[in-house]
């Protein structure tokens, strides 16, 4: 016979098919295909025990985690990425990947421990080194991301992306570098950067800042004049330009530059450079740049000494940058420079109050009180603080519906009537009332929870869910809540729902107990190849457990993998000693298989082994009904009923 033309290959086997499928589909970008077929490979055992041809293929779950990263499931990824690293802790890849999604999901101090263990594991990774300095940046340490930038440059001097975090990490740091108060060094950075590619707005008027400084006032000049080229709307930006101007004598330029602002005056002397950064102070904190504000206070304390108004100032702007402490001092500082002015008070109560420091609040007020602030706003805070405190709440009850009555939508007052009247037991009012509250101050949290526990008072599941979702949305880092919402969804059997919660919790709180419980709810939710993976993740730690052993059974056998359940069941009933439990569920699988005379051989071993146990006799008469003996089966539950019967005898 001559030569077909037929091309000879080795024959691929299953796996190798399945998983050339599964890759195929992740380059194509079609993860979810991927995915479907690499859990199913996992769930069957290819992950740990590999097939005929080759060992254990852990790289499943590596695949399984970049798939899961790649659609967004941070949490699965992280979950896979774990499992991945169990049986293979010195890839550095496998930390690499797990980083990354740490990462991406705004858990950085996760992120940082992983790609410093995948340096460790790799040391040459440059990927490894820029994405740790990208987690050092999103934690805030600036210092040591530009180190390990400056390591990995060395290894790649040309790598963009390492240059693009070198700079930000040197701008950054050119910043704190500015306002720890040595702004020579913090000029030369910046004009690097700048020279760099790292122009804009802000590079360009903190360069300005520090020639200022510097006593350099022609360039500070030019700088704050280029800054404005990036942002000519800026309305601040002009008057840096007056006070420049003003501070080298050239004080008809910048009255005129101030007449364009739509601010003339009269006369030469009319105004000075500590009235013009006054005026910078609070156009920034009217438009709402908080830190630039603090920034040009702090610069005007430096240059012209303290004022009561610049403290005053300095204080507002701490106090919308969330610096509580900061902000307390330069009002306090503010009172202390000017006591004729009790008006720094008003700022003080608002700290305090935003903090909800009531006791604190209390006392502020009655020192604001004393120093002769408006009666109404004083009492207005008298209210809230025993709202919040031990107060009678029958007796609060008039006094709040009075003042919301009286004063309007304040959010403040509207949660404190909503938390009396949850007090007094009247949940139907207190959630409507935490609702209006949400409603204008969405990032409330105190509103949420007392939202959520109004609503499991009144047991509405319906909002209590996507209340609990709500508030999750915006502290997805609060494991008390999502615990809660675990539970809850539990209590209504929305187990899929309940899985996925409990898996955003195994990645921040890693246990096998946890893990056990969502193995759990995976299979109640009909999910049983990603069950079936917990649970063979499970059986490495606690091989001879047989609760588990048995759900990795049922999931394979409802995954339409009944032959390699039996296979399975058959294996742990010879390496552990078998108990009635595990011999009945390797029977009932020959059963599943049709294969009734193997599952008549066990069956009569659980009736020999276990004399006691009726299920054997039981399960043998089922075999003979669905073999279509009726006589043997009747015989063998006549067996059963008298087992049974003796042993109630035996009792009495």
């Amino acid at each position: 016979m001559g030569y077909t033309g037929v091309r000879y290959t080795m024959a691929k086997t299953w796996f190798e098919t399945q998983l050339s499928q599964a890759l195929s589909a992740g380059r194509k970008r079609d993860y979810r295909k991927a995915v479907t077929i690499l859990e199913n490979l996992a769930a069957r055992g290819y992950a740990e025990n590999g097939d005929r041809a080759s060992g254990g293929h852990p790289e499943l779950y590596l695949y399984l985690a970049r798939s899961y990263h790649a659609l967004g499931n941070f949490a699965r990824a992280v979950a896979y990425a774990r499992l991945y690293l169990e049986l293979r802790p010195d890839d550095g890849s496998g930390w690499f990947f797990l980083g990354r999604t740490y990462l991406a999901s705004g858990t950085v101090h996760r992120a940082v421990f992983a790609l410093r263990t995948s340096l460790e594991k790799n040391p040459e990774s440059v990927d490894a080194r820029a994405l740790l300095g990208m987690a050092y940046l999103k934690a805030k340490k600036p210092i040591i991301a530009r180190a390990v930038f400056e390591e990995a440059l060395e290894r790649d001097p040309d790598n963009p992306r390492l240059n693009e975090g070198y700079r930000n990490a040197l701008f950054i740091e050119a910043i704190r570098t500015y306002k720890r108060g040595d702004a020579e060094q913090a000029r030369q950075m910046l004009t690097f950067l700048i020279n760099n590619d790292i122009d804009g707005v802000v590079p360009r008027l903190y360069l300005a800042h520090t020639l200022r400084d510097l006593g350099y006032l022609p360039e500070a000049l030019g700088e704050y004049e280029n800054a404005a080229l990036f942002s000519p709307e800026d309305e601040v930006l002009p008057w840096y330009r007056v006070a420049v101007l003003l501070e080298m004598g050239r004080a008809p330029e910048a009255h005129a530059l101030m007449a364009e602002l739509g601010a003339a005056v009269e006369g030469a002397s009319a105004v000075s450079p500590e009235v013009v950064n006054t005026t910078i102070i609070r156009t920034h904190l009217e438009s709402g740049q908080w830190a630039k504000a603090a920034q040009a206070a702090r610069v005007h304390i430096r240059n012209y000494g303290p004022s009561a108004q610049v403290h005053a100032l300095m204080g507002e702007a701490q106090r919308n940058l969330g610096n509580v402490e900061a902000a307390v001092n330069h009002f306090n500082r503010a009172l202390e420079l000017d006591r004729e002015h009790p008006e720094p008070y008003y700022g003080i109560l608002m700290v305090f109050k935003s903090e909800r420091d009531w006791e604190g609040l209390c006392g502020v007020a009655n020192r604001a009180e004393r120093a002769g602030c408006d009666p109404a706003l004083i009492n207005y805070y008298r209210t809230l603080c025993r709202a919040n405190m031990d107060t009678d709440p029958a007796v609060l009850l008039p006094e709040l519906q009075e003042a919301v009555l009286q004063i309007g939508a304040d959010p403040e007052l509207m949660e404190a009537l909503a938390r009396t009247y949850f007090r007094v037991g009247l949940f139907d009012l207190s959630v409507g009332w935490y609702d209006k509250v949400l409603q204008l101050e969405q990032g409330n949290e105190d509103a949420w929870l007392g939202y959520i526990a109004s609503l499991e008072q009144l047991d509405d599941t319906a909002r209590r869910l996507e209340a609990y979702r709500g508030y999750l949305a915006l502290w997805g880092d609060n494991s008390g809540i999502r615990r809660d919402l675990v539970n809850f969804l539990e209590e209504n059997e929305q187990w899929e729902d309940a899985a996925d919660q409990l898996e955003i919790l195994l990645g921040q709180f890693p246990s096998s107990g946890i893990e056990r419980q969502l193995a759990l709810y995976r299979r109640k939710a009909g999910q049983y190849r990603k069950a079936a993976i917990l649970y063979r993740s499970l059986l490495r730690e606690t091989p001879d457990d047989r609760s588990l052993l048995s759900s990795l059974v049922y999931c394979l056998d409802r995954m339409g993998e009944t032959e390699s359940a039996r296979k399975l069941m058959q294996s742990a009933n010879k390496a552990f000693k078998p108990t009635a439990d595990s011999l009945l569920i390797e029977g009932r699988l020959c059963v599943r298989a049709k294969d009734y005379q193997a599952a008549l051989v066990i069956f009569r071993k659980v009736v020999d082994r276990f004399p006691k146990d009726t299920r054997g006799w039981e399960e043998v008469a089922h075999v003979y009904d669905l073999q279509g003996v009726p006589e043997m089966a009747a015989t063998f539950r006549q067996k059963a009923r008298d087992t049974l019967n003796s042993g109630k005898k035996k009792k009495k």
